[in-house]
């Protein structure tokens, strides 16, 4: 890899440092669960984040000279076949929620990022972690639906019309 603007090794040591903490609360979080199902997402979602970090070293280190590019998601991790069921656990709907907000979180600062990256294959590396993330967000909201699901306040079909009326106008001219 060719020396690396400042911008994109500074960026990516701040985050091999959050990687740190979400990789030991996957960890926590996967001993803590009871849901085969979420345990299997949280398992999807640190394998994931730690083929984050094997290519972020890769990037920063001078030596390698290779394209870098992440592996794609194993998504048979989710097929395997649950023995027993333990049912949902308060903890479940709490991990769930706050791992759904990790993965959003994690999404938004990767594709940030990317925005401000000058080097093209960790601009692209990002854009694609961001998406990888995107994917883990979707599946940890599956689980939330099933579980009951997350409150979403809807506005009135009133309220709706009357916004897409004004903007309608507005941008009619």
């Amino acid at each position: 890899m060719e020396h690396l603007p400042a911008v994109d090794v500074g960026l990516m040591s701040d985050h091999l440092m959050a990687h740190e903490g979400m990789l030991q609360k996957l960890r926590t979080y996967q001993e803590i669960a009871t849901s085969h199902d979420l345990k299997r997402i949280l398992a999807l979602q640190y394998n994931v984040m730690s083929d984050h970090v094997r290519v972020m070293l890769k990037l920063i280190d001078p030596n390698y000279t290779s394209y870098v590019e992440l592996a794609p998601i194993n998504m048979t991790l989710l097929e395997q076949n649950s023995i027993g069921h333990f049912g949902i656990s308060q903890a479940d709907h709490w991990i769930a929620r706050e791992a759904h907000t990790s993965a959003k979180d994690m999404a938004n600062t990767n594709f940030t990022s990317a925005l401000m990256m000058q080097n093209q294959n960790v601009r692209n590396v990002h854009v694609e972690m961001a998406l990888q993330q995107l994917k883990m967000m979707e599946l940890y909201e599956q689980f939330i639906h099933r579980i009951g699901g997350p409150f979403i306040p809807r506005v009135s079909n009133e309220e709706q019309l009357r916004t897409y009326n004004y903007f309608q106008a507005l941008f009619s001219n």
